[in-house]
């Protein structure tokens, strides 16, 4: 029987995020599912009459048809990312005109509940993010791309949403092989993988090179690249330059910060270099970019 993320095909309806103090969630129904992410403070979350504490770096997904309601239980503020989507896409439903929630104690409409396949486990899906990093730039791109993306852009958001719940699922649920041959050298990928999107987040230039913060895993860096490149296909040096010209091409497109200023934000402060690795990246330089994006 093949695992339930190998039968998902996630159609997103709605994605958010925001910091809130003294925020209180009213008891609620929505008609679709919603993945929150937590990145800072903590909520108690009551769904169907369960409890669930909800810290930083954790996940839940709230399901269809139970009541619930949320509460914040830390003295900072709590951060929330959402996504409102179905697990698969419904061609009976009209997607642009239903509702995503009726406050109780109204009552919802039932033709317009959606619930999960049954391939999709019925128990609450919650827990701790194992890579937080990865997690959560993964939400930053797909927040990026839904709300502020051009139509081709936003037309990759269900791929990157697909490839979110795998990160925050798959090892809680089993997906992922536990014991082969390559395994370590899958871990070994995957924290390298992490240390790149760490240094994304943070995209302060320092004085040190990708092969001085690689070789704090505590491998060669040629060793290291070799392992990369044969789990994702790709160098450990294009991965980043990825992620940071995808996240240069939304400044370029959305701000009038200055190019040279955008090329330091995302980490290569190097002006020729940033156009150079950019072109290389979107088959436009970024002055032609910006213009024609």
């Amino acid at each position: 029987m093949p695992h339930f993320l190998d039968l998902i095909s996630p159609h997103i309806h709605r994605v958010g995020q925001g910091s809130f103090n003294q925020w209180t969630g009213p008891r609620r129904i929505i008609y679709d599912h919603e993945l929150l992410l937590i990145s800072e403070g903590e909520c108690r979350t009551t769904i169907d009459g369960e409890v669930f504490m909800n810290g930083a770096n954790s996940y839940i997904i709230k399901p269809p048809r139970k009541p619930h309601s949320a509460v914040q239980t830390s003295r900072k503020a709590v951060t929330f990312h959402w996504v409102h989507f179905d697990w698969a896409y419904n061609d009976s439903v009209q997607y642009g005109n239903i509702p995503l929630v009726c406050y109780l104690p109204g009552t919802p409409n039932p033709t317009h509940l959606r619930e999960a396949p049954d391939f999709i486990p019925s128990n609450i899906l919650r827990g701790k993010i194992k890579a937080p990093a990865t997690a959560f730039q993964l939400f930053s791109r797909l927040n990026e791309r839904w709300n502020f993306g051009t139509p081709r852009e936003r037309s990759t958001c269900r791929a990157i949403m697909m490839e979110l719940l795998i990160e925050i699922l798959g090892e809680q649920e089993d997906y992922f092989p536990s014991t082969n041959q390559n395994s370590n050298k899958n871990h070994t990928a995957e924290k390298v993988r992490n240390l790149l999107n760490i240094m994304v987040q943070d995209p302060t230039p320092d004085q040190f090179s990708l092969e001085v913060h690689m070789s704090k895993l505590g491998y060669s860096y040629p060793h290291l690249c070799r392992t990369f490149k044969k789990a994702y296909r790709i160098s450990p040096v294009t991965y980043l330059n990825n992620l940071r010209m995808e996240r240069a091409s939304m400044l370029l497109r959305d701000t009038q910060i200055s190019i040279a200023d955008i090329a330091s934000s995302v980490g290569v402060p190097n002006p020729a270099y940033f156009t150079r690795v950019f072109t290389k990246y979107s088959g436009k330089s970024p002055r032609e970019y910006r213009l024609n994006p």
